[in-house]
């Protein structure tokens, strides 16, 4: 019997040790792989900012599809292989102006016809237009090979960005903000005629015909840039139609019309 419960005793602390054992390594296991993904990951993260280039102006003016047969074209000093669009890019094609430097400023302005320094300063593009440069950015990020940065007025030596950079990307936003939030209430009913001149009301289907909640009284917006839009035949929102308990300095009540009222006569300015 005692040599019984001896054997007994050893076969369970030969388990818990085996149990102790298995553990110990599975945790190691656990550790290891941890270790190691970690380790994977920083090195694609190297990998892929070693694979980024920074190109100097002398550099990039050999990618004209001239000197070499690629075409690397420049927007807001992001350097991208347009190459696949020879038809586009290529000499003597539409758009070569682009290639083998930064001409930001002729994507929103039109300038192909020659080249010059100043087409990569965008400082006098107004936010709206500078909006529209980050829209062709994300173009080319989704079209073709991303390759590197260009040191100038975006990016310094070491590929960080600019002051002017960061102070074209807030302008930009700025922008966005400010357009999003002018359109965020539906558009009045509006009607015209001789005898009375321009009617705008409010109902719970004005705007894009969908049915909300709330009928909102008319208001006009007061868009600081309403002029600037008109002028460059971009659509611009006359009347919105605001709910009762919202005060937005970009909405105002039309001269003559009560703040309440659900319909406003606007007569014609002789």
């Amino acid at each position: 019997m005692n040599f019984s419960f001896k054997q007994n005793f050893r076969d369970m602390v030969i388990v818990a040790f085996a149990m102790v054992l298995f553990y110990l390594l599975a945790s190691k296991k656990t550790q290891l792989l941890e270790r190691f993904s970690s380790t994977d990951t920083e090195m694609q993260a190297k990998v892929q900012v070693e694979s980024e280039r920074i190109f100097t102006e002398t550099e990039l003016r050999k990618y004209n599809g001239q000197e070499t047969n690629l075409l690397y074209l420049v927007i807001l000093g992001h350097v991208y292989d347009v190459t696949v669009g020879f038809k586009h890019y290529g000499p003597g094609q539409s758009y070569h102006m682009f290639i083998g430097h930064d001409a930001t400023r002729s994507f929103v302005t039109g300038e192909f016809d020659q080249y010059t320094l100043e087409l990569s300063d965008v400082s006098a593009l107004k936010g709206t237009e500078l909006e529209q440069l980050l829209t062709w950015k994300d173009f080319y990020d989704k079209t073709y090979q991303y390759v590197g940065k260009l040191v100038g007025r975006y990016f310094d030596p070491f590929g960080q960005e600019t002051p002017y950079y960061r102070y074209v990307l807030e302008r930009a936003t700025k922008a966005k903000e400010s357009k999003d939030d002018i359109s965020k209430y539906p558009s009045c009913n509006v009607e015209w005629k001789v005898e009375m001149g321009t009617r705008v009301w409010c109902t719970n289907r004005s705007g894009t015909g969908q049915e909300r909640s709330w009928v909102g009284q008319p208001r006009k917006v007061a868009e600081s840039n309403a002029a600037e839009n008109e002028a460059n035949g971009r659509s611009v929102q006359f009347c919105a139609c605001i709910p009762e308990e919202v005060s937005d300095a970009h909405y105002v009540p039309f001269p003559g019309c009560e703040e309440t009222a659900k319909s406003c006569i606007i007569p014609d300015q002789s």
